[in-house]
């Protein structure tokens, strides 16, 4: 099914103070004053923008009251530079910017030098730009805190007011005490949710849905998102992922586990089951330049390979219902009470492609795969048996691109797409005599979704901001 998203135009007027932290789903803002030795705005002076990784390059003005603002940025680290008639140059090294940030930097040029003056900069310790409860998680602490299962939601209980619940299908994400199907998640800017039971893409069933190397920041927002954003009344997860840089770089990985290695678990002085499972979780990632300064690309895989036996102990069903069920039907369900191997294997596959065609323009193409499937996955409950579980499937593909604009030097323009083809299945698998009565069922569900939205930025003698968003 085709679904085509015609949301209202949404026009928002504010201060430059009081402009969100998370005002820009997959890029940032620079803005501030250049002024003189004595603290007099300059107007007219240069201002260049050059992200140290990429080489990207932008270059704006300060108006007549010394401000320039450089919305919609790629995120990454910057050197900023300011130039004037009469005065050296000061550049500012070590500018980070975040996703939905707005860094406010001041640029003090002083009088003729034979040497530029440079300034490191140094991450506010209190944005107080933020007007949202929001919580950033850059790539060190994606990238160097242990994570059992390599999602990346599981990193989002870090967060203020994030709590896992029992949802429909499994555990799920509660932000604010709000029911995971209000939640909105939204990767590189396109709708990344489970159109039927909310939560991600997938639902929550999938281990994964994109290697966790590939995730550059997670920013959380419990309340007061940007309505450009809102979409639901709970919690919205925006999540941006890796581009390719100038130098090659990638990552490998594998982690393993085996019920081998477990000792002998007891509960409340009974001995349980000692644990049967075996889990293979491996992939790479890989980015660099294909074109320098020009063009790049970025690419991830992951894998999960997982067999598990559980509800080994038939004692958890009653004797006399066993001994019913190995008779009743022709015994079609004659030990439909043992032992039940599960499976939980994924696949996953991202692909990025990054473009500087111009000073005045920048372009992104990403495509992402997933694949998972859970053998007698339907139900883990010790008092069902065999027949009550099914083969759990979901497959999704994605494309989604991004345009971004500087038409002016006080206006920028963002456009983005995505379509999505996600399909589930739910099959009943059960062993059945020839001699009995056969049941069997099958849901599937295929789900098509194309987007357009559009963003637009003004900054107007650096008193007042205006954002003009359509979808």
């Amino acid at each position: 099914m085709v679904r085509k998203l015609l949301g209202p135009v949404v026009l928002a007027l504010a201060f430059p103070v009081m402009l969100a932290a998370q005002s820009q789903a997959t890029t940032g803002v620079i803005r501030g004053t250049v002024t003189d030795p004595s603290g007099t705005a300059v107007a007219g002076a240069s201002v260049v923008l050059r992200e140290t990784q990429t080489g990207f390059q932008r270059q704006v003005a300060t108006n007549e009251r010394g401000i320039f603002v450089a919305p919609l940025m790629p995120l990454g680290t910057y050197d900023v530079t300011a130039r004037a008639v009469g005065f050296s140059e000061t550049r500012r090294t070590g500018v980070r910017l975040g996703v939905g940030e707005t860094v406010n930097l001041t640029l003090p040029l002083a009088a003729v030098q034979l040497q530029a003056v440079v300034v490191e900069a140094r991450q506010p310790v209190v944005d107080a730009t933020r007007v949202e409860n929001s919580t950033s998680l850059p790539d060190a602490a994606v990238s160097r805190l242990p994570n059992n299962g390599r999602n990346y939601l599981n990193l989002t209980l870090l967060t203020p007011n994030v709590a896992i619940v029992q949802g429909p299908d499994g555990d799920e994400l509660s932000i604010s005490g709000q029911k995971g199907i209000h939640n909105n998640v939204s990767v590189d800017g396109a709708d990344f949710n489970n159109p039927f039971f909310g939560e991600q893409r997938g639902g929550q069933r999938p281990p994964f849905t994109f290697n966790l190397d590939a995730v550059q920041e997670i920013v959380v927002t419990s309340s007061g998102a940007n309505p450009e954003f809102g979409r639901s009344s709970g919690g919205f997860v925006n999540v941006v992922t890796k581009s390719g840089t100038n130098q090659l770089h990638g990552s490998l990985h594998y982690y393993g586990k085996d019920g081998a290695l477990s000792g002998q678990p007891h509960h409340a002085g009974a001995t349980l089951p000692t644990p049967d499972f075996t889990q293979h979780q491996f992939g790479f990632t890989l980015g660099g330049p294909i074109k320098r300064d020009r063009a790049f690309f970025f690419l991830a895989y992951d894998q999960q390979i997982y067999d598990e036996t559980k509800q080994t102990d038939s004692n958890r069903i009653d004797p006399l219902l066993r001994a019913w069920m190995d008779t009743a039907y022709g015994a079609a369900m004659r030990n439909d009470y043992g032992s039940i191997a599960r499976t939980n294997n994924a696949r996953v596959l991202l692909a990025k492609f990054d473009f500087n065609l111009s000073d005045r323009h920048h372009a992104s193409l990403k495509y992402n795969y997933t694949w998972s499937e859970q053998a007698s996955g339907t139900f883990d409950v010790d008092s069902w048996a065999r027949s009550a579980n099914g083969l759990e499937q979901d497959h999704s593909n994605a494309v989604n691109g991004s345009l971004v604009s500087y038409l002016t030097p006080n206006m920028a323009n963002e456009f983005r797409w995505s379509t999505i083809t996600t399909r589930a299945c739910s099959c009943s698998t059960t062993s059945r005599s020839p001699r009995a009565i056969t049941f069997s069922s099958s849901a599937s569900s295929t789900t098509r979704c194309t987007q357009f939205r559009r963003s637009s930025g003004l900054e107007t003698r650096g008193t007042s901001s205006a954002r003009y968003r359509g979808s």
